[in-house]
Order: structure tokens, then C-alpha cells, then sequence
């Protein structure tokens, strides 16, 4: 066994020797301290609960003491395995959360930032200016890594923003650095750990130290999304009345009135992540060329913490479909963006590695996405139970993060949760031939999500949305009750809405509501598998439902806002609850539904009402009344447009180009021809879809001004033959009513 004590007062000696003259008044307090071991709190608790019972006593025998441990989250579920001390070789890969300074200031920032008229509204900080006014001292920080390093961690760093310091240790190390021990046991075929004791840090880095992350595994960040049926058919919502069906990503904009509003081609975006990325790159060429969009300019940035590097990015599959839904339902919704990057956790692979999944590598993804400050809106699908989060120090942690990328003119939107009001137990019920009956737990006993509940995100609840003829018909709250997981539990899969435990309500919620604490969601889009999105997972499509799904929705919505407003609207919140009460025309107001489970007859969890509410908040937004309505958000500068479309291709003779489209659109090309020619033919074969051919010459073909037409239904095999043709330049426009993609289009002449 080691003394904490000793190893403590040996690493402060060293410490004292090695720091730079700088921090040496920083320090002189932590030795005095650390010799009689004074420890100061931090926002980290114990991740189990130890309780000890005694058996009164028996003749003949001494009383028994029983030890046994509880998860410190709500509802605290006891931990039936053996619990025994972590191997103190074990390796752990830690974040630690720095207070930001001035806090009271960086609030009052953030409220002038967005309001309109104050003199700061719309001056957004740079990151380098964040840094001077409200994160860490350097000091500070090296204050924080010369502890760490003193007390047996590798490989310590810091984040460029100096709010996040990063190391390699154990849970020697812990025990040494935090005066904290950490426990095991295996569940379910896996290890899990945590810490049975607070965190604690020497008493000249109280206030400077917030939290520590990646203590435990037992909780962490999972996606939020609900894999559905594979698809056989697609476009059904142009085909069908008043219906519940599934949508490729591109009918979104439609169905809720993008009109002639532009996309989000001037707007970069992000998405939190981890692993690799090679899956969902590829499936996401698939989409774009299936939907004949562009394709995309992607980015991947992986996020490392201590000695995790390229080797940790290793593929996880059970992940891929979240991925895959974020970014197909983002470009889809957004009808493109300039750039999407995906931000990927070193640390954060599940499946058989899932017992090294740690929130640590999550925060860090979030914090690398505010210090590079290149992505106006950024897509988070995970969420957790709140109380963990909140009692293991990682809501402190990204709630810091958020607030500066608030500070910064950037918005985290973030899935509310996918298991109604009973995220605690990940929904789970029993049931017996399909009927639900009662759990082991308190029915009337609500939970949130964190993140979602951070006052400086937007939270996205979930609907049930209804088409006709492709165009938005209504919508319900999304509850598709208690059904198989696909792991053998049964869930309830609804949207996820209600009251913080621990965060006060901000300003605009106050106001707006009378709330006294965070309330969630915000506002929602669809949710429902039976109504969600078509998306490719390894070339496959699948329905692809949960608040994952509506989430990016919202991304895609505001990106397409923030590039009519040119990228000049801040943090929306404070502005969408001061003006959609008196906008209502700018949502859909879902006013049916309810996000519980009904047992033995009783209905528990909220129901959806006339106006904001528990279960999808706002409700969803009209794109184009909301761009209207967004772009008074911003710098009040004309309002960006799409760009210019291409010039016509220029056809070579006898040299045939591959062309595509998405449904209703046109390609154009050109075609010189010279004096002389006894004949000229343009051609289209082979691809998908049913293309139509009109030539002009000398204007630009239409379908309503044309020389020449080819139009045969149901085939890509066109052909328009001229004799004797007149020199000059042909127009050629190919069209379709459905999409296109692989065409070939020749243009020859003799």
C-alpha cells in the first residue's frame, strides 16, 4: 500500500524546486497546505456511492458489516457485481475543466452581444480575445500541469484555449493528483470504473480547478438516433395524400416551405463525433450522388487527449448510422453547406471498446470546435443522464465551452433525448405480450438530457410529422411507445423534455415562461422512424428516426438562415423566445401527443399544448417565414443569395459528358457548330431517371421555348436529329420531373 499523504508531500517538494520563478507565488500556498493535506472541492464527485450496513448480530457471532454501492445518478441503481479497487495500473485518460474568469462580465457580454441596438450587438469575439478577457491565466494552466506532472501524469497538456488540460495517468496517479480512489466491477461482460470519492485538488488551485473527466465509464455520451426498417422505395411523399412516411433528406426543404429561400452555401458546419470516418464519407457520396446534389467539402478533424492519437480512431460500426444520419439530414435539409467538419473523439469508440468510452474525449470535441471558431453552427446527437454528468463535473465542463462559443456567434444545437421523460433508466420497461406494466422505478419520477440542458445551446425535441403530396400536413408529439431496443430491453422511444435539476433558467426563458430553471427542448422537427429520414448506411438505405434526426434538421434550417443573413446572427435563443410568440405564422405549433409511457391505463411524462411546451417546445419552424424573420437577428446587411447558376457546359463534338440533377431541375450545355454540316444530333442515354431534350439555337432551351424537343416517357434514351443544321451556337437543356444522375448527353455533328 502507498500513503497518499507521503507521496503527496514528496511531489509538492519536487514541484516547488521545478516551477519557473513565474509560478512560484502561484505555488507557495499549495506546499504549506499539501504538507497538512488541506483539499478543496471541486465539481467532481463520486461516480458510486458507497453504503455500509451492519447485520445485527447472531449468538455466537459478531455483527456482519456489508459494503455495497449505488450509481450516482438519478433514481441511484444499486450495482449488483462485486465491486473491488481499480488496478492502479489501469490506464486513464483525463480532462480537467479550469474555471473561467470574469464570469459575471462574460454573462453580461453574452446578453449585449445579441441584443439589437446594445453597442456590442453583432461584435462577436475572436478566440484570441476570448482567451485575454475570460479563460485561464497561463499561469494558471501551468500551475494546473505542474501538479499533474509532480504527481505521476504523461503526456499533460493544454488546450489552445487554456480551459481544458489533458494527461495520461492511473489510478495511482488520481489518487496522488485528487485524494480520490476508483473502484471496479464488471457488467454485462464489461469493465466499468468509477470514483467512490470526491475529487479534491490542493488548496491554491481551488478556483482555478472546475471538474475532472474521465474518473469513470459507467455513463457517458451515447447518440441518440433509432435505426428503422431498410427503405425499398423511395420518394413516397410526393406520391401519396395525407400520410406518415419516411423522406429522402432532400424532401425536407419542401415539406417545410424552403421555397426560393437560398441554401446554406456560405456556412460551415459542424458535428461532434468520434472514430473513424471512413463509412461516413463514403455513404454520404452515395447520397449526394443518389440525390444528384453536389458533393461535399468535407473536413475531419480528430481530437486527441493526452497520448491518444491516429491509432485510438479506430471504426465503429454501431456508430456509423449516427454519423451518417447527422450529416445526410444536415446537407439534405440545408440543400448543401460551404463546409462540414467533423469533429472526432480519439477516445470515443463503442462497441467491444466501449470500456474505454469516457466523456473526456467528448468535451475536448466540443472545446476543439470552439477554438477553431470556422463552424457558425455545430450538431451534437448525444446526450446523457443529466445527473451524472452533472455530479461527475462534465456540465460544468461543457457548459464553459458553450458559453464561449456563445461569445463567439456560434450555436450548439443539440438532440433533447430520445427516451421521453425517463432518461435516467434509457427508457426501459417491461412488458408482457406487448402490454406495458410497472418498473422498478418511480414512474412519476422525471429526467433530462445534458447537454441539451446547457442554458447556451438550442435543445431539439422530436415530432411525428404527416405529408400530402409532399408538402407539410401536421405534426404530433414524436411517442412511439415501449418497443424492442434491439438489444432485448424494451424502451419507450419518445422525445425528450422537461426541467434541469441543476441549471437556472436563463434570461429569455424567465421572461418568456416564467421558468426558474432550464427548460428543454426549445424547438423540434421529425423524429418518428415511421416518418423519418431515408439514409445510406454501408449503400443500404434505412429509416432513421430519434432526435438525432431532428437535431441536424434544426442545423440544417439555421445554416440556411445564418447564410441569408451572412452569417452575422448570434447565440438565436434570447431572440427566438422574445419573438415567436408574436410570430406564430413562422411555426408549427404542435399542440397533440405526449412524451411518457401509459401504464395500467395512466399516462405519466407531458402533454404537448397551445404554444411552448415540455414535449417539443416551439414546435418546428417554416423555412422560409423563419429565414424572413432570422435575418432581423443579424448585421441587417442585404441579404446573401444563391450563387450565380453555372454557365451552360460547352459539348465537344462527339465527346459525351456524364450529367445529373435533383427532381425538377435542368442541365444546360452548348454546342458550336460550324458552317457547312450536313447533320447534327444530340443524345441522351443510360443513368437513372426519365430526362426530357429541348434544343434552341442561338437562346437558351426551355421546355416552353425550344426549336427541337425529345420526350418519351419513361426512359433516358432521347435523340434529336437536325439536317443540313445552320451554323451557330445550340442550346441544350436536359430536365426531368424525378432525379437524374449517371446521364450521358453527346452532341455530334457531320
Amino acid at each position: 500500500m502507498f500513503s497518499r499523504t507521503t507521496t503527496l508531500k514528496t511531489g509538492v517538494q519536487r514541484c516547488k524546486a521545478l516551477l519557473p520563478t513565474a509560478l512560484a507565488l502561484a505555488m507557495s500556498s499549495f506546499g504549506a497546505h499539501a504538507a497538512t493535506t488541506t483539499w478543496a472541492p471541486t465539481h467532481s464527485h463520486a461516480a458510486l456511492l458507497k453504503t455500509v450496513s451492519t447485520a445485527p448480530a447472531v449468538a455466537g457471532s459478531a455483527p456482519v458489516t456489508h459494503t455495497s454501492y449505488v450509481v450516482n445518478r438519478h433514481g441511484l441503481p444499486q450495482v449488483q457485481a462485486a465491486v473491488s479497487p481499480l488496478d492502479g495500473s489501469k490506464p486513464l485518460h483525463v480532462a480537467v475543466s479550469l474555471n473561467l474568469r470574469n464570469a459575471d462580465q462574460l454573462q453580461a457580454f453574452i446578453k449585449n452581444v445579441n441584443t439589437p441596438g446594445n453597442a456590442v450587438f453583432g461584435k462577436f469575439l475572436t478566440p484570441a480575445q476570448f482567451k485575454a478577457a475570460y479563460a485561464p491565466t497561463d499561469a494558471q494552466v501551468q500551475a494546473v500541469i505542474a501538479h499533474l506532472q509532480q504527481s505521476g501524469f504523461t503526456h499533460v497538456s493544454a488546450s489552445a484555449n487554456n480551459t481544458l488540460v489533458f494527461a495520461d495517468g492511473n489510478a495511482n496517479t488520481v489518487a496522488t493528483a485528487f485524494n480520490a480512489t476508483l473502484k471496479s466491477y464488471v457488467e454485462n461482460g464489461r469493465q466499468r470504473f468509477g470514483n467512490d470519492s470526491d475529487v479534491m485538488v490542493p488548496q491554491a488551485l481551488s478556483g482555478v480547478v472546475g471538474s475532472v473527466i474521465g474518473l469513470q465509464n459507467i455513463e457517458h455520451k451515447h447518440p441518440l438516433s433509432y435505426l428503422g426498417k431498410p427503405v425499398t422505395q423511395t420518394a413516397t411523399a410526393t406520391t401519396q395524400a395525407v400520410a406518415t412516411v419516411t423522406h429522402s433528406p432532400t424532401e425536407f426543404p419542401a415539406i417545410y416551405d424552403a421555397g426560393s429561400t437560398p441554401t446554406a452555401f456560405n456556412t460551415t458546419v459542424g458535428i461532434i463525433t468520434w472514430g473513424d470516418l471512413t463509412q461516413t464519407r463514403s455513404d454520404l457520396n452515395t447520397m449526394t450522388t443518389a440525390t444528384a446534389m453536389a458533393p461535399v467539402n468535407v473536413k475531419v478533424v480528430p481530437v486527441t487527449i493526452g497520448s491518444l492519437g491516429e491509432v485510438d480512431f479506430s471504426d465503429d460500426p454501431s456508430s456509423d448510422m449516427e454519423w451518417n444520419l447527422d450529416s445526410q439530414s444536415i446537407v439534405g435539409t440545408s440543400g448543401g453547406v460551404k463546409q462540414l467538419v467533423f469533429y472526432s473523439a480519439a477516445n470515443g469508440r463503442g462497441g467491444a471498446a466501449d470500456e474505454e468510452l469516457t466523456d473526456a474525449g467528448i468535451t475536448a470535441a466540443y472545446n476543439q470546435a470552439v477554438v477553431d471558431n470556422i463552424a457558425k453552427v455545430v450538431n451534437v446527437s448525444l446526450g446523457e443522464d443529466e445527473t451524472i454528468a452533472n455530479q461527475s463535473g462534465t456540465q460544468q465542463a461543457d457548459d464553459a465551452i458553450f458559453a464561449q462559443a456563445v461569445a463567439q456567434g456560434q450555436t450548439f444545437s443539440v438532440a433533447s433525448g430520445d427516451q421521453g421523460v425517463y432518461v435516467s433508466t434509457g427508457g426501459e420497461f417491461e412488458t408482457n405480450a406487448g402490454v406495458v406494466f410497472a418498473s422498478p422505478f418511480s414512474l412519476s419520477t422525471y429526467s433530462v438530457s445534458e447537454p441539451a440542458t446547457s442554458p447556451n445551446v438550442i435543445s431539439v425535441g422530436g415530432t411525428k410529422l404527416s405529408t400530402n403530396g409532399g408538402v407539410w400536413a401536421g405534426e404530433t408529439t414524436w411517442n412511439d411507445g415501449v418497443e424492442d431496443a434491439g438489444d432485448g430491453n424494451n424502451r419507450v422511444w419518445a422525445s425528450t423534455g422537461g426541467k434541469s435539476l441543476f441549471e437556472a433558467a436563463p434570461a429569455w426563458q424567465a421572461t418568456a415562461l416564467g421558468a426558474t430553471t432550464r427548460q428543454v427542448p426549445d424547438v423540434a422537427y421529425d423524429a418518428s422512424s415511421v416518418t423519418g429520414a431515408q439514409i445510406f448506411i454501408a449503400g443500404q438505405r434505412y429509416s432513421v428516426g430519434g432526435t438525432s434526426l431532428a437535431s441536424p434538421m434544426f442545423v440544417g434550417v439555421f445554416a440556411r438562415a445564418q447564410t441569408y443573413a451572412n452569417n452575422s446572427i448570434g447565440f438565436p435563443a434570447s431572440m427566438m423566445y422574445r419573438d415567436f410568440p408574436n410570430n406564430p405564422s413562422v411555426l408549427h405549433d404542435v399542440t397533440s401527443g405526449s412524451n411518457g409511457a401509459t401504464v395500467a391505463g395512466k399516462t405519466y411524462g407531458y402533454t404537448a399544448a397551445t404554444g411552448w411546451d415540455f414535449t417539443t417546445g416551439f414546435g418546428s419552424l417554416d423555412i422560409s417565414k423563419f429565414n424572413a424573420l432570422a435575418y432581423t437577428w443579424g448585421n441587417g446587411q442585404p441579404p446573401t443569395t444563391n450563387p450565380p447558376p453555372a454557365g451552360p457546359v460547352a459539348l465537344a463534338n462527339g465527346s459525351a459528358v456524364i450529367t445529373q440533377g435533383s427532381a425538377g431541375t435542368s442541365q444546360q450545355f452548348t454546342l458550336l457548330v460550324p458552317g457547312g454540316m450536313t447533320s447534327l444530333t444530340f443524345r441522351t442515354s443510360g443513368g437513372s431517371g426519365d430526362v426530357s431534350v429541348y434544343v434552341k439555337r442561338g437562346a437558351a432551351a426551355s421546355s416552353t421555348s425550344y426549336d427541337y424537343v425529345s420526350a418519351h416517357p419513361s426512359t433516358n434514351t432521347e435523340s434529336v436529329a437536325i439536317r443540313a443544321p445552320v451554323a451557330g451556337i445550340y442550346y441544350v437543356t436536359v430536365t426531368s420531373p424525378s432525379v437524374f444522375t449517371g446521364v450521358s448527353v453527346l452532341g455530334s455533328f457531320n
